[in-house]
């Protein structure tokens, strides 16, 4: 009787049924991770990682406090006026020094442009809280002393200026005749005037210098009714065309070799006097405006207030 019972109480094994649902829906989530790339990318990744390890970070990397900065690149602080800003200076007596500058590599080209004499003394101010990342350096040979600027531009972008508000390094054109050009705008009635679609036109007061707008070779030298009209080669396919000069300068003709410091001539003399401006380049004529609005990208007199309001 008591085998009957346990018999009875002994419940069959009941056998293990595969989940074949969840185990589709699995293999599907796997095909389509697969599919997809995502491991291959992760593999790739990985590979990537270990073929090209992270930097080792540097001294450079950390902020650091100003003075502390200076002395580790032996240079000597000195304090500003501006609060919150520092100096640094360094004394180079040949180009060999300049691997005592800190690892920037525009302090370092600037200090070591071609042409460059020695000694020269190279100034950098920043934050007092950061000294790796200089606002303005300065290279000072002899008496002259030139002055670059990291700027803000309209975008939120940076770029290193000079101190008339020219994109540095890089082309830097001058206005050949002080003032400016007529402004042109969209709306500008051209009738009666259809010589200004190609060109532009500068007004003055008589016997005012005109200059060229970069270092040139000097094509050609002509004269017709409106005066002297002289053709430049800039170089790198950029030419331009000043015409309607009333006087050249002596040694202006075909051949010779011009610096943009150099006058080129000068206006008729009389209260007002006007002469024309093309500026070419790949053979197209350029709006001189916007030729020179590509390179200066800081009004010059913002630049002269940023670095008065530093203190200098």
């Amino acid at each position: 009787m008591d085998s009957f019972r346990e018999y009875k109480n002994l419940k069959p094994k009941r056998k293990k049924r595969i989940p074949i649902i969840r185990t589709l829906l699995g293999l599907f989530l796997l095909y389509g991770v697969y599919s997809s790339g995502a491991v291959q990318k992760a593999y790739q990744f990985i590979e990537e990682k270990n073929r090209h390890p992270q930097k080792e970070l540097t001294y450079a990397d950390f902020e650091t406090e100003w003075r502390e900065g200076c002395e580790f690149s032996h240079g000597s602080p000195f304090t500003m006026k501006k609060k919150f800003w520092g100096g640094c200076s360094w004394t180079l007596k040949s180009a060999a020094d300049i691997s005592m500058l800190p690892e920037n590599s525009f302090v370092r080209y600037v200090a070591n442009i071609p042409g460059s004499s020695y000694p020269q003394k190279v100034h950098w101010m920043s934050d007092t809280a950061n000294f790796w990342k200089p606002k303005i350096i300065g290279v000072q040979s002899d008496s002259t002393v030139n002055w670059y600027f990291y700027w803000m531009m309209a975008d939120s972008s940076y770029a290193w200026v000079r101190a008339d508000g020219c994109r540095y390094p890089g082309v830097c054109p001058r206005n050949p005749l002080s003032g400016g050009a007529i402004p042109i705008f969209s709306n500008f009635d051209f009738g009666g005037r259809e010589e200004l679609l190609l060109k532009d036109l500068f007004i003055g007061i008589g016997e005012a210098p005109v200059f060229p707008i970069l270092a040139a070779e000097i094509v050609s030298v002509e004269k017709d009714s409106l005066g002297y009209k002289i053709f430049l080669n800039h170089g790198g396919n950029l030419f331009s065309r000043v015409s309607g000069i009333s006087l050249i300068s002596p040694g202006i003709q075909a051949g010779a070799k011009i610096q943009a410091d150099d006058v080129l001539g000068r206006l008729s003399p009389s209260d007002s006097s006007a002469f024309f401006l093309e500026v070419l380049r790949n053979g197209r004529f350029v709006r001189w405006d916007d030729f020179y609005r590509e390179t200066h990208v800081a009004e010059a007199n913002y630049v002269t207030r940023f670095r008065m309001d530093a203190g200098f």
